[in-house]
């Protein structure tokens, strides 16, 4: 039971991120990276293995469709030597070419477009607790939560957390080392405490969505299930879980237990006095993640382990349940 159970992640947790975070919506990504046409593009740097359309309306034999080299080159007829087009605009790229077709005594004043039909030299990875974890073109200054709408939103079970593992590009443009990590939170987005969080998503970078930690709340409940935290750093309370799974049956008792596994070989029995603590004449207990919340019926006289293993047993076999899901048996 120390693994986060993700397929069963409370509805709520989704439908208030769509609601707050409308750059985590769900949107179409085309399968083969093409650009949309209103996308701007202006600022795109090509890479390697981009493949640009080039147009010579005057000439049109010179033109054509050309992939960047691995060594960021592309060749271009009657250009004479190749012509170097990573990390140029489009509109760069277009000069560079007229520049070479006029050196090469081609042309006198040719008139280029260039636009980019696939875009490959620059990309994100978008993964964990997406709709659609893949590697994404960058076609465009991006930031966090716009790689995430084009990975198709965050899931129902996501979690709090979006990790960012940085790529060379963005190492040199923060000075920093390839590799390091920025941990950004999505309450911290929703609540808007720090646009700072919005940083630019750069070429290379892989962005993780967390999945929801999770509390269990079963027995002599309405709805026995797992529940997720939205914000694990908030906590969730014995009342609150009550709430969660919408209040105790009429054979509740008020003795319930907390089970609390703090590594595999070691597990905590909390007791909780349910009826002084939902009345308010005692404090309430916060949750942490994994927990599990059992009450046993009424007239249940047994110690506090063996309705640990009771309370175990129960996940175990538990109905989860959330919008479309209904899991029996928890490996």
């Amino acid at each position: 039971m120390n693994r986060a159970h993700t397929k069963f992640a409370a509805a709520v947790l989704g439908l208030t991120l769509a609601a707050c975070l409308p750059g985590l919506s769900f949107g179409k990504q085309d399968d083969n990276a093409k650009s949309d046409a209103n996308m701007p593009v202006e600022d795109y740097k090509l890479g390697p293995a981009d493949v640009v359309v080039v147009s010579v309306p005057d000439a049109p034999e010179f033109g054509g469709k050309f992939r960047v080299s691995d060594s960021g080159t592309i060749d271009v007829p009657g250009s004479g030597e190749p012509i170097h087009a990573e990390g140029l605009t489009t509109a760069e790229l277009a000069h560079a070419i007229a520049k070479a077709l006029v050196e090469a005594k081609q042309l006198r004043d040719p008139r280029i477009s260039v636009f980019v039909d696939e875009y490959h030299g620059r990309t994100v990875t978008v993964l964990g607790a997406v709709a659609k974890p893949a590697v994404y073109p960058l076609t465009k200054r991006t930031n966090v939560l716009e790689a995430i709408s084009m990975a198709g939103g965050t899931l129902p079970a996501s979690g709090n957390t979006i990790t960012i593992v940085r790529g060379e590009a963005s190492a040199e443009a923060t000075n920093t080392v390839p590799g390091s990590t920025t941990v950004v939170r999505i309450s911290d987005l929703v609540k808007g405490k720090d646009l700072a969080n919005q940083i630019e998503i750069r070429n290379g970078d892989v962005i993780t969505v967390s999945s929801a930690e999770v509390v269990y709340v079963v027995g002599a409940v309405i709805k026995p299930g797992g529940y997720a935290m939205p914000d694990p750093g908030a906590g969730v309370s014995v009342v609150q879980a009550v709430a969660l799974a919408q209040g105790l049956t009429g054979v509740a008792s008020s003795h319930a237990v907390v089970v609390r596994q703090s590594t595999q070989q070691v597990r905590q029995e909390i007791p909780v006095d349910l009826r002084q603590m939902m009345a308010g004449k005692i404090g309430d207990v916060s949750l942490v993640p994994n927990d599990i919340l059992y009450v046993p019926a009424s007239g249940t006289r047994q110690t506090l382990k063996y309705l640990g293993e009771m309370a175990m047993n129960a996940v175990n076999g538990a109905a989860f349940y959330g919008i479309g899901y209904r899991i029996a048996g928890i490996p």
